[in-house]
């Protein structure tokens, strides 16, 4: 990606994640509009980097979690908008298969351990819900930019 479309999404990334910690909701005209940015960026690149099976499979994956979750979950568990959130980011930087999802999972696992442990620290107690957006796009970088799947098999 170039210096402009990392720009743009650094954007997104901030706005999505203060509507998600002031309101709990992550809009869908905002994560269309990622996605018709971003999927123009990769036509615009000529072979670029979607892949919409890592999207559908991220999106499957998240869905049984999102009903797993909310069913016998007493405080509402994941929220939509944050399946359909990575549900884009896989459709445009995620590998498919089961490999990759697990990989993500451990990103976004270790993030949210930092995110509960510092809310901890600050406030001494618990939170009871959390406004995941922010951990989302650090898991994404986490899951893309670190080393971590050298570490793991192929």
């Amino acid at each position: 990606m170039s210096l402009f479309e990392n720009v743009i999404f650094f954007l997104f990334a901030i706005n999505i994640s203060i509507d998600d910690v002031k309101n709990h909701l992550i809009r869908n005209h905002k994560l269309i509009l990622l996605l018709g940015i971003i999927s123009l960026s990769s036509i615009s690149s000529f072979g670029g980097d979607i892949s919409p099976l890592a999207g559908f499979q991220f999106l499957g994956v998240l869905s049984l979690l999102y009903f797993v979750s909310n069913r016998f979950g007493e405080s509402g568990g994941v929220g939509f908008g944050d399946v359909k959130l990575i549900a884009v980011l896989a459709f445009a930087f995620f590998d498919s298969g089961l490999h990759s999802i697990a990989l993500f999972f451990f990103s976004l696992w270790l993030i949210l351990m930092a995110h509960v442990s510092l809310y901890y620290l600050i406030y001494l107690k618990f939170p009871h819900r959390l406004a995941l957006a922010p951990d989302i796009f650090l898991a994404s970088g986490l899951y893309l930019y670190t080393p971590i799947a050298l570490l793991l098999p192929q």
